[in-house]
């Protein structure tokens, strides 16, 4: 436990818990409107987008420059958990006012694995981690087919 970087997203996590539960509790925290979007909405294509094109340079940086290393596994860390947290406020808003939620929830449970099993790869000790980072690539490309759906099916009800 004396990992500093385990710390910080233990803080991030539980900031993640705290802001989706307020949002379930209180639905005007983050329903407001700013411009067209809600902020709600505007949220979650910050945090969708920055998974989407970060982790595709993140993983050509870090075969690039190898140096650098420990800083990418940073902010793609810190990054993708701050994305996850806006990702799981849009989803706990919309999966208490709405009755379907659709490509929604399998995109929020990509995520979610891609949070887990990323935690995992970076703060355990196992002596084969091979299996966790297949899971975790695996539901990379998942992610990309479903976030691509969703935007899709956004787009036909828009």
């Amino acid at each position: 436990m004396k990992e500093p970087d385990l710390w910080g997203a233990l803080v991030i996590i539980l900031l993640t818990i705290y802001l989706s539960t307020l949002t379930v509790v209180d639905k005007n925290s983050f329903g407001f409107f700013v411009g067209p979007l809600a902020f709600i909405h505007r949220m979650s294509l910050i945090g969708g987008f920055w998974i989407a094109i970060v982790t595709p340079i993140y993983y050509l940086l870090k075969h690039h420059r190898p140096n650098r290393i420990k800083a990418l596994i940073r902010i793609h860390l810190f990054g993708n958990l701050i994305a996850f947290m806006l990702i799981s406020i849009h989803f706990t808003f919309w999966i208490t006012t709405v009755s379907f939620i659709g490509t929604g929830l399998a995109l929020f449970v990509s995520v979610f694995i891609l949070v887990v099993t990323g935690l995992l790869q970076r703060f355990t000790t196992l002596s084969s981690r091979r299996p966790i980072r297949f899971l975790h690539v695996s539901t990379t490309t998942a992610f990309y087919l479903i976030l691509a759906i969703h935007i899709l099916a956004h787009m036909v009800h828009l």
